[in-house]
């Protein structure tokens, strides 16, 4: 499976492509189709995408600036390069790259170009993650120069980032007037797919190129897939920022994500139908249940009226037992405890009368411990069942909850 797809858009609308992995191709052949044959291919490989655009689009170059002035590239670069460019600066997408000493390398290209050639590629989903232009993914030798003839254009690689495409007609000019000096060390690589091109630019190579001190010239009848380097796009500028940055790929999500997240909706719409029927049914059952009762209740109470069934019946049936509710004893608790109270001279704060459990609770304060035991053990005397409950002390004052209820039998 390739790691890694170049692809390049040809001037019939077709497509180019050629994938690499671990660093070298995966294939001795690259590949042309239209967008649908590349679509496929992306689909089935899940490649990341290199596109290589139109190097007779982009224009590299250098600019000087200095040291202070590079943290400012961004602003500054426009207007160093407002002379070089035909189109209005805002029309003009640009990537630099800061170089040796004061120099900045940087790539230039017409917005309109970018974006017809990474329309097609966005449309079918594809992860492009580097851009440049053709000439700066070919390799070289000796940090030389390369020469490739390809169709009606010349690609020439200069440097590291430095390089153009010119038509054939109009190379011999533009390779004559190339002043980089070039030693014996480097290396110059003539390509093309016949002798006849290739003595072509031999013959329009700068004199300085063909001294005996010169650089090594190289020939090899080849084409430009088979001189693009697969490494290259790590090595040179990536156009793929600004304006033309990488987006997170919601659509690609989306498509993932469609038919599981259609099929959770079938599921969940379906799983609140069976639960509405569900309800629906033990509705209709808890009616039947109700009318049912009623309806007993009724021929128990001919003359009673229909509603809470269950607690009417329940009442007659304790009416009938004799289950009637207790008297309170409030008041017995209460007068068994208050003259106890008033005599130990004991503050009662507050209480509270538990009918279920027929006891008295009352929050008191007195001087110490001894005098709150004092009491309950007088209210015990009188019969009734007493305890103390939560004591604190704070300071000079003592506090406890005492229950106070009927003496068991």
């Amino acid at each position: 499976m390739a790691e890694k797809v170049f692809a390049r858009q040809t001037y019939d609308g077709l497509w180019q492509w050629r994938e690499a992995s671990d660093g070298v191709w995966s294939s001795d052949v690259y590949h042309t189709g239209d967008d649908e044959a590349l679509a496929e291919m992306l689909r089935a490989n899940s490649a990341p995408v290199t596109l290589l655009l139109a190097g007779q689009n982009v224009m590299s170059c250098e600019v000087e600036l200095e040291s202070k002035e590079k943290r400012h590239m961004a602003k500054l670069l426009p207007f160093e390069l407002e002379e070089k460019l035909i189109d209005d600066v805002e029309d003009v997408h640009l990537a630099y790259l800061s170089g040796d000493g004061n120099t900045v390398k940087v790539l230039y290209c017409a917005n309109k170009d970018v974006e017809s050639a990474l329309q097609p590629l966005i449309d079918l989903n594809c992860d492009v993650r580097y851009i440049q232009p053709d000439y700066l993914g070919l390799r070289t030798e000796n940090n030389g120069v390369t020469l490739v003839w390809d169709g009606d254009q010349i690609m020439v690689r200069l440097q590291e980032n430095a390089g153009f495409t010119v038509d054939a007609s109009l190379a011999e000019l533009v390779i004559r007037g190339q002043s980089q000096a070039l030693d014996f060390a480097v290396t110059v690589n003539l390509v093309a797919e016949t002798e006849q091109h290739i003595q072509q630019m031999r013959n329009w190579l700068p004199a300085q190129w063909t001294e005996e001190e010169g650089p090594e010239i190289k020939q090899e009848l080849a084409g430009f897939w088979d001189w693009l380097d697969p490494l290259g796009s790590h090595k040179s500028l990536n156009m793929r920022r600004g304006n033309y940055s990488r987006q997170l790929p919601i659509q690609r999500w989306a498509g993932a994500w469609k038919i599981p997240a259609i099929a959770m909706a079938i599921a969940y719409l379906v799983a609140v139908v069976v639960a509405y029927s569900e309800y629906q049914s033990a509705k209709s059952e808890q009616q039947k249940i109700v009318a049912t009762m009623n309806e007993v209740y009724m021929q128990a109470v001919p003359n009673g009226r229909p509603g809470d069934p269950e607690g009417r019946l329940k009442a007659l049936v304790k009416k009938d037992q004799g289950g009637g509710s207790e008297p309170t004893n409030l008041l017995l608790l209460i007068n068994g405890v208050a003259d106890l109270v008033k005599a130990a001279n004991i503050t009662v704060s507050s209480f509270r009368y538990n009918s279920e459990q027929r006891e008295l609770l009352l929050n008191i304060e007195g001087g110490d411990f001894t005098q709150l035991e004092a009491l309950r053990n007088n209210v015990e005397k009188k019969g009734f069942a007493s305890e103390l409950l939560r004591v604190e002390s704070r300071g000079d004052r003592t506090s406890a909850r005492m229950k106070v209820a009927e003496a068991s039998q």
